[in-house]
């Protein structure tokens, strides 16, 4: 099989490569960590075309990993998953063992809003409460929730 003298796309040295890898497309790199470094160097980066459930960031996902998703949610890694499913309130990914996201109210809150009382500003996170606006505890939607700090709670529900 003849030899032919090619030179390596990534260090421009000389070096043998079979005439048939040539005629196939290959014998392009001397060796293994040029072809690597110079896919590397040459990758096309896909754009981005899902945004992660949890944290809003953009990236890729292939169209049969997109297929894959039961809820039709997708998320940049597996902390963010892990965070939506244990904490978030998604319903759909919710895990059986947690329940059915009442408790949850609180993380949704103090990850929109800072941990502080929203009307005297009082900041020592031991006393603050979430409090439900409209007094439902099945509605955790941010605009329902408000964070107090224990006295403020104490006066919208007791009074002066």
């Amino acid at each position: 099989m003849p030899i032919i003298k090619q030179k390596c796309l990534n260090c421009q040295k000389d070096f043998n490569a079979r005439s048939q890898d040539v005629n196939r497309g290959y014998g392009k790199f001397c060796c293994q960590s040029c072809s690597s470094s110079y896919n590397r160097a040459h990758e096309v980066k896909p754009e981005p075309n899902v945004e992660c459930a949890w944290c809003h960031i953009r990236f890729y996902k292939n169209k049969s990993k997109k297929k894959a998703s039961k809820s039709g949610l997708y998320f940049c890694g597996r902390k963010c998953k892990d965070q939506a499913q244990s904490f978030g309130g998604i319903k759909e990914i919710q895990l059986p063992h947690v329940g059915n996201g009442i408790r949850c109210y609180r993380n949704i809150a103090f990850r929109n809003k800072d941990v502080k009382c929203e009307r005297c500003g009082f900041d020592k996170e031991a006393a603050i409460i979430v409090h439900h606006r409209d007094r439902n505890r099945d509605n955790n939607h941010i605009s329902n929730l408000e964070v107090l700090c224990a006295n403020c709670h104490a006066i919208e529900h007791w009074g002066n």
